[in-house]
């Protein structure tokens, strides 16, 4: 059965992104495991750390080494990605093996991206960060990166709820996910 490391790059008590994140899930079922990855004690990149590096990079290097896919579902901040995931990816990008890229954990993932956000649906965000997971030599399933749009009673409830079509949405990035890390 695939393997998919779920990456939410919000710690926010009711984050939009995180039920985005568990609608996901939902819509995978038992067609393939899925774990999300705790990288919250992540210490800031620091090349300095690097060899030998610290436990937490070592663990969240294996978790993903470990998984067939890695699907990130991230807020915007100022049009752009959260800091915290920066420096997850930072940490991943990074070579295991001084001077040999290849060894990095980030090299080859297949990843797809996943947003909800205000009424650009992240799309700057977005497609920042499609160029960072590229740049640093994950495997982009590019066809299906998917912002949406956050209901607008979500702003005073908390509560998203996605309408027919955005769901169906979500059920082709999932068929097309599986597909590509199959």
């Amino acid at each position: 059965m695939a393997k998919i490391l779920m990456v939410v790059a919000s710690n926010r008590q009711g984050s939009f992104n995180r039920q985005l994140a568990d609608v996901i899930v939902s819509e995978i079922g038992d067609r393939a495991e899925v774990k999300f990855l705790d990288y919250s004690a992540l210490p800031p990149m620091d090349q300095d750390a690097e060899f030998p590096a610290p436990k937490a990079v070592t663990k969240v290097r294996q978790e993903i080494k470990d998984a067939d896919g890695l699907w990130i579902v991230s807020p915007q901040y100022n049009n752009s990605y959260p800091g915290v995931l920066k420096n997850l990816l930072d940490w991943v990008s990074r070579p295991v093996e001084a001077g040999d890229r290849d060894t990095a954990a980030a090299a080859g993932v297949k990843v797809t991206l996943s947003s909800i956000a205000g009424g650009n649906a992240a799309a700057p965000m977005l497609e920042k960060l499609s160029e960072l997971v590229e740049f640093i030599g994950m495997d982009l399933l590019k066809e299906q990166v998917n912002g949406f749009i956050v209901p607008m009673e979500a702003w005073t409830n908390g509560i998203v709820v996605l309408t027919d079509e955005d769901k169906a949405r979500v059920a082709a990035q999932v068929d097309a996910f599986l597909d590509f890390i199959a």
